[in-house]
């Protein structure tokens, strides 16, 4: 989903309230539905071949009344369970994980389904008279109930299974590196040009940009062929009246909002930005002392390796700018591979420094990436970013280390690592 419909779509599709409410509106006209069928000739039907599944009206009142207060009991449990759960996962792994746990089809589903039960059981107790003759009583409706009394307690089951397996960080984790990998825009590097362009457009709103809207701006633009500047990327933070476009061309008729979405604060709608920094998040929160979990961290370590390694096509040398493949009018700032990892890597190694083995494992990482890289005739370019940062963490981690054998292992790894690309193994 992209640009300003995508942006609203997300937020009115992706929540844990939508489908909850259709629920319970629909859930009136199909129990209305049923019982009208009931009275079209429903209960006769199941009277004549002995399937009624109550012996007189009375137990029938009493079983949907029985029902609708389990229901009840129902959602009361399973909203101070997720609410409980939730709240220690975010706790312990990041608050905004619960932007993609409320996404979760299992969740919606799960509310709205047990919605949609209470409300038949309340539309069936009420059209039930408990003194009335049983071929009166509404047996289809009866037997629906039952049905999805039956469906709802398999579902609360599986349900509060999917809630406890919340608490699994590495399931999380595993998640956003994967939704990390799959990336559409492709990047080609042009020569810089001069920012001060003719005409410029400026954030009408202060926040969090939530979109880059490519499709939008090919359609917009293409036609003139004038060189168009985005100053900003998903995820950046911008001030109202900030620039965010220029172009040699006029950008009047066009909708900036459309093409440039603004919200009020990060969402996983920004992509994978919005992921990579959630991973570095969780690894933080790992790294802290009130949590002590190195071997959470050492698991973001490698979901970093691996992402970073889906995104190598889009490292851009120094000397050149980011454009879009194709249509490299369009210069897109800080939507390449070193404006992508540069911040969220930097905080990394300010979490890792503290813990020689995350730390070790990190170097280890860049030196596979950079072994793979070369191997396959990959950018020196970025074969030297990736050597940078590992030397980075690796004197960062070095200069907090409190034990000589860790400022050993620390040296070790690094120069075992880039041996290759170095030539000087053991070395400085």
């Amino acid at each position: 989903m992209t640009g300003l419909p995508g942006w609203i779509a997300h937020r009115l599709f992706a929540n844990y309230w939508l489908l909850a409410v259709c629920a319970v509106i629909g859930a009136i006209p199909v129990a209305l539905g049923i019982l009208w069928l009931d009275r079209e000739g429903g209960t006769a039907w199941l009277l004549a071949r002995d399937l009624a599944t109550v012996e007189t009206s009375d137990t029938a009142k009493d079983f949907v009344g029985v029902a609708a207060g389990i229901n009840a009991a129902f959602i009361t449990l399973y909203f101070s369970i997720t609410l409980i759960v939730l709240s220690l996962a975010a706790g312990n792994l990041g608050v905004r994980l619960i932007d993609r746990w409320v996404e979760r089809p299992l969740v919606r589903v799960s509310i709205a389904g047990l919605s949609f039960c209470l409300i038949v059981s309340l539309v069936a107790m009420l059209s039930i008279d408990a003194e009335a003759p049983l071929e009166d009583t509404p047996l289809l409706l009866v037997g629906t109930v039952l049905f999805l009394q039956a469906v709802n307690v398999a579902m609360l089951a599986v349900s509060l299974h999917d809630l406890a397996r919340t608490m699994f960080v590495d399931t999380s984790i595993d998640r956003l590196a994967n939704d990390c990998k799959d990336r559409s825009l492709s990047l080609t590097g042009v020569e810089p040009v001069g920012d001060n362009l003719a005409h410029s457009c400026h954030a009408p709103r202060e926040g969090y940009v939530e979109d880059v809207d490519i499709q939008s701006f090919c359609k917009a633009f293409s036609g003139s062929q004038k060189r168009v500047i985005v100053h900003v990327a998903p995820g950046q933070h911008v001030m109202k009246g900030e620039r965010i476009i220029s172009s040699e061309a006029k950008l009047e008729g066009h909708d900036i909002k459309r093409l440039i979405p603004i919200g009020a604060y990060r969402s996983d709608n920004q992509g994978v930005v919005f992921r990579i920094r959630l991973i570095v998040e969780i690894a933080a929160r790992a790294l802290s002392p009130a949590i002590n979990d190195f071997y959470t961290a050492l698991t973001c370590a490698d979901k970093l390796a691996a992402i970073i390694e889906s995104q190598t096509s889009t490292y851009i040398s120094d000397d050149r700018v980011a454009a879009l493949a194709g249509e490299d009018w369009l210069i897109l700032i800080g939507q390449d591979f070193r404006s992508l990892f540069a911040d969220p890597l930097s905080a990394f190694r300010q979490a890792a420094c503290q813990y020689p083995s995350v730390s070790i494992r990190m170097i280890d990482n860049y030196a596979r990436i950079a072994e793979r890289k070369e191997a396959n005739g990959g950018s020196g370019g970025l074969v030297d970013m990736l050597r940078q940062l590992a030397q980075d963490l690796r004197d960062h981690a070095v200069a907090v280390a409190q034990f000589d054998k860790d400022r050993h292992d620390l040296r070790e790894a690094f120069a075992k690592g880039f041996a290759k690309q170095t030539g000087t193994e053991g070395q400085e």
